[in-house]
């Protein structure tokens, strides 16, 4: 689907391991599954290439992602002869700032030709020590602004990652760059998806005025890390327009319509009433 302002975006709810092989497997089947639904974009969560069993593990698998998983993917796409599918999809890559220590956790987009054209390196890590949660002591925090994507003509997605989502300037700067649909591939733990989840994704998109698509790991990746799943795309009127299943893999898409988009924003146009200088 591509007709002026008319969009398809397909989102895919994954329950990555450790073993790659087997996560890029299920990433082929649904890349392959969504041909028949013509899209322009297909958002899969973070971390997608593997979810480890501890720190250490994560460290060691993220030397081998881009010979493993990075380019056997690219390589896969390009076999496939696409003329305007746009991936967006969450893996590890070795850092280029420490290498000995820490890696990096990132959104890749690879077009249509199978090769990558952006690059979202996650900016806010998941630091959270009441639940035993620091991710910044294996994971660099990215530095770098992101970059407002244009897909297929008009289209334009603002590329988050997980965490993100709780700081809503990240949000409102990709808005006030253009952005019409905002991603915010995750892998939310139990606890803070059952709270918080649906909450941060209407709040961002009623605060920017944009599609937010939560697209999340699901279920039990190991004996100790479990994820909320519950993926879903929120309207800029703060409505659930596509809603997977809960806890189970799964594969959806929504048509949408920029000139819907734009009626809302006619309607309550925010960023016009905004006082210049003041915040």
């Amino acid at each position: 689907m591509n007709s002026n302002s008319l969009y398809r975006i397909g989102i895919v709810q994954l329950n990555s391991t450790n073993i790659i092989a087997n996560n890029l497997t299920k990433v082929k089947h649904y890349i392959s599954q969504s041909l028949k639904d013509n899209l322009d974009a297909l958002i899969f969560p973070e971390a997608t290439d593997y979810i480890a069993e501890n720190k250490e593990q994560s460290y060691e698998l993220c030397q081998t992602t881009n010979k493993t998983f990075v380019e056997p993917l690219t390589d896969y796409i390009k076999t496939l002869k696409l003329n305007k599918l746009n991936i967006f999809i969450g893996v590890h890559l070795p850092s280029t700032v420490d290498p000995e220590t820490k890696i990096r956790n990132c959104l890749l987009r690879i077009d249509h030709k199978g090769e990558i054209i952006n690059e979202y390196q996650k900016i806010h890590t998941f630091d959270v020590p009441k639940l035993d949660i620091i991710e910044s002591n294996l994971v660099e925090k990215g530095t770098k602004r992101p970059e407002v994507q244009a897909i297929n003509g008009l289209l334009k997605i603002g590329p988050g990652i997980c965490y993100d989502i709780r700081f809503p300037e990240q949000s409102l700067y990709l808005r006030e760059k253009g952005a019409h649909v905002l991603l915010f591939p995750s892998a939310f733990t139990m606890v803070t998806g059952e709270k918080h989840w649906d909450k941060l994704g209407m709040a961002r998109s009623l605060d920017t005025q944009c599609y937010s698509v939560l697209v999340g790991q699901v279920g039990q990746h190991n004996a100790k890390r479990a994820s909320w799943g519950h993926s879903k795309i929120i309207g800029p009127w703060g409505d659930i327009l596509l809603k997977l299943k809960d806890s189970e893999e799964d594969y959806g898409f929504l048509d949408i319509d920029l000139n819907d988009l734009q009626k809302v924003r006619d309607g309550m146009p925010l960023f016009d009433q905004k006082p210049k200088g003041m915040f």
